[in-house]
């Protein structure tokens, strides 16, 4: 119990010391959804377990997988940007679960010019984040879980690294279907910058909850979260089941109402829809993000037990 409740301080110490901390960040490509099961519900997904995803949203989560469990995803970002996710969750490996993730995103190619606009060559930019993770019970309907991750972005012959932990806590009531969580992620520092000076990581801190109702087929779920660099915010999102292999998802994210350029297409901003089909032990995962004026995302997702 003294391990237990002492890991829960550091998680809310952590907490309050980074919501103290203000300015631009860097590696914001941390702050994207990743799987289309949680986008679908507008990243409400913090206290919902049980799912390989957990290995982004909140690594406590992966503690109650009982099979091996492997998911891929590819995102059509803005301006013909791609990014995917990778994932995968071993179980029983020693007292808990294991797993390992990227998170990667590429930006394509750009016309490298000279300063009178004549054309050089072109280059490349890239980023990706490398997990592993580890989660357990460590007491009845208590998980507790972790990540390390190594950080990449580079640009022409630039880059820049990172490491970083996330950790989160999450309480089951089984008997009221009802799980509580509490997250920081992306808490760490800059190992080297692209020029000289080094950016702080957009460290986020966050606290849900997850209800699946007893006389619908509808699982909630709620989240409050403050990056160090922004405003506090919250997402809620819901996962109805239609059958039992197909579901039907959607959520709303409160950031969208920063996304606002004062066009008719901003009505939508932070709202997500999203489907799932299961067949056999196989699941595909569709979502859409309305991102306003921006655009949209559409993400897939193909996951598997095994």
């Amino acid at each position: 119990m003294k391990k237990v409740f002492t890991f829960i301080i550091l998680i809310l110490f952590t907490t309050i010391h980074t919501a103290g901390a203000a300015g631009t960040s860097g590696f914001q490509f941390l702050k994207t959804q990743t799987s289309a099961r949680p986008a679908g519900m507008a990243g409400a997904f913090l206290a919902v377990h049980g799912d390989v995803s957990n290995l982004y949203y909140n690594p406590a989560g992966i503690a109650s997988i009982t099979q091996k469990q492997g998911s891929f995803t590819y995102t059509n970002e803005l301006l013909d940007f791609n990014s995917g996710f990778i994932g995968y969750v071993h179980p029983k490996a020693g007292p808990g679960n294991a797993g390992v993730s990227l998170l990667y995103k590429d930006y394509g190619t750009f016309d490298e010019t000279d300063i009178n606009n004549q054309k050089l060559g072109q280059f490349g930019s890239s980023s990706f984040a490398l997990s592993g993770s580890y989660a357990t019970e460590v007491m009845k309907n208590l998980y507790a879980g972790a990540s390390l991750k190594y950080l990449y972005m580079g640009i022409h012959e630039y880059t820049s690294t990172g490491l970083a932990v996330d950790g989160g806590v999450l309480y089951r009531i089984p008997s009221q279907m009802l799980t509580f969580a509490i997250g920081v992620n992306h808490f760490g520092t800059m190992l080297s910058a692209f020029v000289d000076e080094k950016f702080p990581l957009p460290t986020q801190i966050r606290a849900g909850l997850s209800k699946r109702l007893a006389h619908l087929p509808l699982l909630l779920g709620f989240n409050v979260y403050k990056y160090n660099d922004e405003d506090w915010n919250w997402a809620l999102g819901g996962e109805f089941t239609l059958t039992d292999n197909l579901y039907l998802r959607w959520g709303y994210d409160s950031f969208g109402s920063d996304l606002g350029v004062e066009s008719t297409k901003d009505t939508f901003a932070g709202a997500a829809v999203g489907l799932g089909f299961e067949w056999k032990s196989f699941r595909l995962d569709y979502a859409f993000s309305n991102l306003g004026e921006l655009g949209s995302l559409n993400r897939f997702t193909l996951s598997s037990s095994f």
